[in-house]
């Protein structure tokens, strides 16, 4: 047992019992968000095929690519001015990361 532990486990013994019930909450919750985080970092890592990411993300199927024309998008401008524009602004924020 290190000697932080003991520290830590002769103090506890002068909590009120209210108090021990708190700092054992906070503990548990601690080691609960440990755990998941670990769990989630597993899951994260874990090899997945693509049919099994998309049905975890219940991602729509796209039967008719004509249900994806926007009308949005300005006539006057080319794929040559928003890819400029994408490189303006991946410029001025790396700028502004430094």
């Amino acid at each position: 047992m290190s000697a932080q532990l003991q520290q830590a486990i002769a103090a506890a013994h002068t909590l009120s019992p209210r108090d021990k019930l708190k700092l054992l909450e906070t503990v548990v919750r601690e080691l609960q968000q440990a755990d998941a985080l670990s769990e989630a970092s597993a899951a994260f890592w874990s090899t997945r095929s693509l049919d099994e990411i998309a049905q975890t993300q219940s991602a729509p199927v796209v039967t008719d690519i004509h249900a994806l024309v926007v009308d949005f998008w300005p006539e006057d401008e080319t794929a040559d001015d928003i890819n400029q524009f994408i490189a303006e602004r991946r410029h001025t924020d790396r700028a502004g990361a430094a």
